[in-house]
């Protein structure tokens, strides 16, 4: 008979080594969108609030230099505090139970072994699934004028979301004409606003131009309203839309076009294609380098144990610690994308 103590290390040996050696993010096709410098290891040290969340004061940058002659005291300038931006860590879970009977079986350890190892690769498949799909949620759901609680409400322990469905400027990721972003972001400041979705624009040359210039160069001033650059540099759609992203990627004539135009946007910006995106069959999206997103991220699955002396089992779990936030809604544009 197998004891608690040997179950254990069985659970710990070869449960580990069954997450270790299936875990892979290779088909987290947000990794392609995020820069690493914005996935964060969770800790307390890279965190306000952990294991709970993060809640920041978004500190904005001073303003124009300024030119001085000999002698002449250096204009003073301050450093505004913008938005408070606040992400949730989310705890993600999943367990298996062994009985003390399962314990007493002859063949115990051959049997239990196998279930370890084949639970500890769903659990790395799950935490891999559960990422992709949340990402993929905040770039359909960012669109809803009435915001989305599923993946934007960033209330944690203590901390309300004063923005619950929205962002940190109260609006959705995605904010149409009638619904804009404020471009400016503290008090004092003057500035215009911004739109980053257009609900109806099928994706062409003509409405690529427009979903282009409405990135770089109408959306293109920080929170102090001062001029930015804000270049796209992906084209991301679903899967129905794989031959009209390449039209416009990779053609080398203008798509569309009748008297053999070169195609200028050809090798402008890298497609990536996500057949998680399926809300709008033909929605797409621009974004930056830096789209603006910030990932906690545990990353491979842990594995905690718990004994229950009272109904005499053993649980193993399997868990990761995981959240998503917007921090810049300036790099990225949705089109031909519903609003609700």
């Amino acid at each position: 008979m197998l004891t608690v103590d040997q179950l254990n290390k069985i659970a710990f040996d070869r449960g580990y080594q069954a997450i270790a050696d299936n875990y892979t993010e290779q088909e987290e096709v947000w990794r392609q969108l995020v820069p690493a410098s914005k996935v964060v290891a969770p800790s307390a040290e890279s965190m306000t609030d952990y294991p709970y969340g993060d809640r920041k004061i978004m500190p904005i940058g001073l303003g124009d230099l300024h030119e001085i002659e000999e002698g002449q005291r250096v204009p003073q300038d301050l450093i505004g505090e913008g938005p408070v931006r606040q992400c949730k860590l989310r705890t993600l879970a999943t367990a298996l139970t062994v009985t003390e009977d399962m314990l007493m079986l002859r063949d115990a350890e051959t049997r239990i072994v196998r279930d370890i190892i084949d639970w500890g690769r769903r659990v790395s498949g799950a935490a891999s699934r559960f990422r992709n799909d949340f990402i993929a949620g905040m770039f359909q759901k960012g669109t809803l004028a009435a915001g989305s609680t599923k993946y934007f409400d960033n209330a944690y322990r203590g901390t309300p979301d004063g923005n619950v469905g929205k962002i940190y400027d109260g609006k959705p990721w995605y904010a149409a004409t009638g619904n804009a972003h404020p471009l400016q972001g503290f008090t004092g400041s003057v500035g215009d606003t911004g739109i980053n979705l257009v609900a109806s624009l099928p994706l062409n040359a003509a409405n690529f131009q427009t979903a282009y210039t409405g990135m770089s160069v109408t959306n293109a001033f920080d929170e102090r309203y001062q001029p930015i650059t804000n270049r796209p540099a992906v084209l991301l759609a679903g899967a129905a839309m794989r031959q009209t992203v390449a039209a416009i990627t990779e053609s080398d004539l203008l798509p569309g076009g009748s008297n053999n135009d070169a195609n200028a946007f050809k090798g402008l910006v890298r497609p990536v294609i996500w057949d998680r995106l399926t809300d709008d069959a033909d929605a797409w999206w621009l974004l930056a380098d830096d789209p603006g997103i910030t990932v906690y991220d545990s990353g491979v699955p842990e594995i905690r144990t718990r004994v229950n002396e009272a109904t005499r089992t053993v649980t193993f779990e399997g868990f990761i610690r995981f959240g998503a936030c917007i921090t810049d809604w300036r790099g990225a544009f949705a089109a031909n994308k519903a609003t609700s």
